[in-house]
């Protein structure tokens, strides 16, 4: 199936749409997806190539017929205006072929021509939903890096936390059975009210 019979899929779709809720588009989707866009404009631009030549030649083949045209026009304006009617009807017998063949050389340009404006627009539209993905694709990494940088520090922070509670705790019973025997109660007992404050942390 050529490029061409799939003019009208990709001219619809709308990859905005596609991607609306980041929560269900991760990076490994969107890749597969700009994959695919860039496998359709390597054959667009294979397509095009290809028929470059087919459109120059119907171009040059319908613009020499007009051109041949034009001229036996002017030999039969200049036959008629001798007096020359022979050649007139001559010239106007030619200039009738001539414009057959025109109509049928016209129908294979315009045919041409579509395909080639037809590639040119998927061409446009690809770059375009390329663009956008790839826009896209950058802004889910650099979330995915900025999320992978506060995760760790948030990890870090809270096991600093939990090694300061440790070791105030530690401390305060090892003042505790240090001072045992020593101090009076009201030390004891302030002792007690800071391991006890600590714990609740």
């Amino acid at each position: 199936m050529g490029i061409l019979s799939r003019f009208k899929d990709i001219m619809a779709s709308n990859v905005n749409a596609a991607f609306n809720k980041e929560d269900k588009r991760n990076e490994k989707t969107v890749r597969k997806y700009l994959d695919s866009l860039k496998s359709d404009l390597g054959q667009v631009y294979s397509e095009t190539e290809a028929r470059k030549v087919e459109y120059q030649r119907a171009r040059m083949a319908y613009d020499e017929n007009l051109a041949e045209q034009e001229k036996l026009d002017r030999y039969i304006m200049k036959a008629s205006e001798s007096g020359d009617t022979a050649s007139a009807r001559q010239y106007e017998a030619r200039l009738e072929k001539i414009k057959e063949d025109g109509v049928s050389l016209k129908q294979k340009y315009d045919i041409v021509k579509g395909d080639m404006d037809s590639l040119s627009a998927m061409n446009e539209k690809l770059r375009d939903d390329i663009a956008t993905l790839e826009s896209k694709l950058s802004e889910i990494k650099s979330k995915e890096v900025s999320a992978s940088k506060q995760d760790p520090d948030r990890i870090l922070s809270e096991m600093n936390d939990k090694a300061d509670y440790i070791i105030d705790k530690a401390n305060a019973m090892e003042e505790l059975n240090r001072s045992s025997g020593q101090s009076s109660y009201d030390e004891v007992e302030a002792l007690a009210e800071k391991y006890d404050n600590t714990d609740d942390q």
